[in-house]
Formats: C-alpha cells, sequence, structure tokens
C-alpha cells in the first residue's frame, strides 16, 4: 500500500433534496472489493486504485469551511473564534437547524487501512462533534472502532450511525470479494459493540450477488446475526457492473472460482448498460431470485426493518 497526500478542490457532495452532505477523505480503496463501484471509469480513479491511496489533507479544513459559511459556531469547543467567546452563557443558545454529515463516500471506505496512519476520518468526526452535528458512517472495518469515544460524544449531543457493508455471511465467501476488509464476523462484533455503546447502527447488505449471496441460506444468516448484534435496520440491494474495468475483474473472480456461472453472468449483464444495471428481459429468461421478496420475507420472520433498492 502506498499513500499520498494532496490538495483537493472540492470534497462536499450536496444531496438534492436536502440539507444533508457527503464526503469522503480518500481517493483509492485498500480493501480491493472486486465487485466495487469505484473501479469504474466513469469515477475517473487511477488504475492502482487497490494500492495507491490519495489523502485529501485538506478534508478537515474544508470541512469547517463549509459549516461556517452555512452559518454554524464549533460550540464544543472552549474558543469559538467570535463574540460569543466574550458571552459564553449565550453560546449554547446558538442554534441552527443541523443537517446530517454523511462521512461515507461509497466508492472508498474511510476506514480502510490507511485511516490508521494518516487518521482523517477521525478529524473528521472531531469537526463534526465540535460544530454538534449528527453523522452517518459506512464501513468494512473494525478499525471504526478506534473512534468509538468521540461518536458516543457525538450521539449524546445529536445522533451518530454507523453502517456496516455485509454481502456474505461466511468469512471464507466474503474474502473471495472482499480480500482486505474485516471478515464478515468482526464486523458483526464491531455493531454489536457500537450497539452496546449506544451508537445507532445498520446494515448494508449489498451487493446481493445473484446465485452466491441471494439464497435463503445466505439472506436468513445474515438477518439472524444482525438481529443478535442489535442492528436496527437493513438497507439491501443488488448487484451492478459497469462495463470496463469493474466489471472485467469481477468476471475475472467469477471465473476462477465459480467457472459454472461465468456464462450466465455475461448473459444477465451482457446489456453493458452504463449504470451497470442487469438485463431486465435476462431477469426474467434467466429466472434471478426476487430479492425484494426474500429479504422482505426475511425481515418479517427476524422482526427487521428492511429497505430495498
Amino acid at each position: 500500500m502506498k499513500i499520498e497526500t494532496f490538495e483537493a478542490k472540492s470534497i462536499i457532495r450536496q444531496e438534492r433534496r436536502s440539507s444533508d452532505i457527503h464526503m469522503n477523505p480518500y481517493q483509492g480503496c485498500y480493501h480491493d472489493c472486486v465487485y466495487c463501484d469505484g473501479k469504474a471509469e466513469r469515477y475517473y480513479m487511477h488504475e492502482d486504485y487497490g494500492t495507491r491511496i490519495r489523502v485529501k489533507v485538506n478534508a478537515p479544513a474544508m470541512l469547517e469551511e463549509h459549516l461556517k459559511k452555512k452559518g454554524f459556531l464549533p460550540v464544543n469547543r472552549a474558543k469559538t473564534g467570535t463574540l460569543l467567546d466574550y458571552v459564553p452563557e449565550k453560546k449554547r443558545t446558538f442554534r441552527k437547524e443541523r443537517f446530517t454529515i454523511n462521512i461515507s463516500g461509497g466508492v472508498c471506505d474511510v476506514y480502510q487501512p490507511a485511516e490508521a496512519v494518516v487518521q482523517m476520518s477521525r478529524k473528521l468526526l472531531q469537526i463534526v462533534y465540535d460544530y454538534e452535528f449528527p453523522v452517518f458512517l459506512l464501513t468494512k472495518n473494525k478499525l471504526v472502532l478506534r473512534d468509538i469515544d468521540l461518536l458516543k460524544k457525538i450521539n449524546e449531543k445529536a445522533r451518530a450511525t454507523v453502517c456496516m457493508s455485509i454481502s456474505l455471511s461466511d468469512d471464507g465467501m466474503a474474502k473471495l470479494f472482499e480480500p482486505r476488509a474485516s471478515t464478515t464476523g468482526e464486523r458483526f462484533e464491531t455493531l454489536r459493540a457500537l450497539h452496546e455503546a449506544g451508537v445507532h447502527t445498520g446494515i448494508w447488505f449489498m451487493p446481493i450477488l445473484p446465485w452466491i449471496a441471494d439464497s435463503e441460506e445466505n439472506i436468513d444468516s445474515v438477518f439472524e446475526r444482525a438481529r443478535g448484534a442489535g442492528v436496527e435496520y437493513i438497507d439491501c440491494g443488488g448487484l451492478t457492473l459497469k462495463p470496463g474495468r469493474q466489471k472485467e475483474g469481477f468476471f475475472k473472480v467469477i471465473e476462477a472460482h465459480f467457472p459454472e456461472l461465468l456464462i450466465t453472468y455475461k448473459l444477465l449483464y451482457g446489456n453493458d448498460d452504463k449504470y451497470g444495471a442487469p438485463d431486465r428481459t435476462q431477469i426474467r429468461k434467466l429466472e434471478v431470485a426476487d430479492l425484494r421478496a426474500r429479504v422482505k420475507g426475511a425481515g418479517e420472520r427476524y422482526g427487521m426493518k428492511v429497505w430495498t433498492w
């Protein structure tokens, strides 16, 4: 793994229908998950995406600048840098409506191994706490427990939610597709520890790989373990394969470990949809499992809140 630093031109992505914002202090991800959408050329990531990690060193400054421009103050700091420091009794009454800060990225894990070295996600969490905002984190790495102190403090003042991305319940099977992420077992233990600390938790059960992760056995196992870990909800979604290196890399793993499925996968994703969606005609012809029905049924059996993409 190589770690580089650079000054990013932007880091904040604003949601279209709300005030919530998204950010990620990294480019590239050492987890190097085979199915990762981030490998698609449309994201303009570098070729050695899985081994060269680029760190946006100015990410904390850019987040703080964004919040200040919106009129917010670091109310949980001893000094705000404003006249309110001279009338501290007024500081706690200075409030504006908060939105959620999503430190998740989606295509680069914010708690990948590089985070243990550079601690950029922790620096962002500190700003979230200072400005008293709710936060949402998404990861596949148990390293998030390092910051449980900050997450508890944020949760006391606003709300802290941590989601673990999980696709396969079996550790050995998961390692084929997620070679450097924490094991599935470690992720469930992380969720249990966060729940016991009072932090809100969820699971992104995605991508649910056709004919591999969509079995009732795998789905039931994920739901059962989620309930045992105190998880509050499960967000489910299928596999997308964008044309180019993402799809080509995924097919290589299928050919090596599930050769009997290669032709079927090539038929299902042979439409080269720019968003990576499977061919609807082939879904019917190949009798792909109805994910919505299966996860809804599992949600009812295990008493879990379920959302589907």
